[in-house]
């Protein structure tokens, strides 16, 4: 869910009174967890009892679109918000066992939308929606040609014999 328009907090008008810092959130595939991007870091959430479980922050910039794969310590990122940590039209797989990017992708266009399977990770742009591996040094999989998708909407099924996109 993409949540990058703030809305003003009452009474007042100025673009510094915008709430909350929150850029984006999303469920993990099993709705267990949920992770929040904001102008300085990532936060993750237990759903059921409602937890925080873990928060990063970084000094230099935001991240603008978090995916969990389950509830491994495997994420995607892309940058945003004001300062963003990260280049918009790049993936970074985060490991946060080690706290470090472990791979990116790169492409040509801003990334809209960003999911994660056991195996795959599907990116969405304007007019395509691109299908890689998940491993050490993703591979192009498949690149599906789209109808404008300016708010990048996908959905991917959850089993894991099959998918569908």
């Amino acid at each position: 869910m993409n949540v990058g328009r703030p809305v003003p907090r009452a009474g007042t008008g100025a673009q510094e009174s915008y709430a909350p810092e929150l850029l984006y959130a999303t469920f993990n595939q099993d709705y267990g967890c949920f992770a929040i991007g904001t102008q300085t870091g990532f936060r993750i959430f237990n759903s059921d009892p409602y937890k925080e479980k873990m928060r990063r922050e970084f000094k230099d910039g935001g991240i603008g679109m978090v995916a969990m794969l389950y509830r491994s310590n495997y994420l995607a990122f892309v940058g945003g918000g004001r300062n963003p940590r990260f280049p918009p039209n790049k993936v970074m797989l985060w490991d946060d066992a080690s706290s470090k990017i472990i791979a990116e992708l790169e492409f040509r266009s801003d990334v809209l939308n960003v999911q994660l399977q056991r195996d795959r990770i599907v990116v969405v742009l304007r007019n395509k929606c691109i299908v890689c591996s998940l491993e050490a040094k993703p591979r192009h999989l498949h690149a599906f040609e789209t109808a404008d998708n300016d708010r990048g909407a996908m959905a991917i099924s959850g089993g894991s014999e099959s998918g569908i996109l």
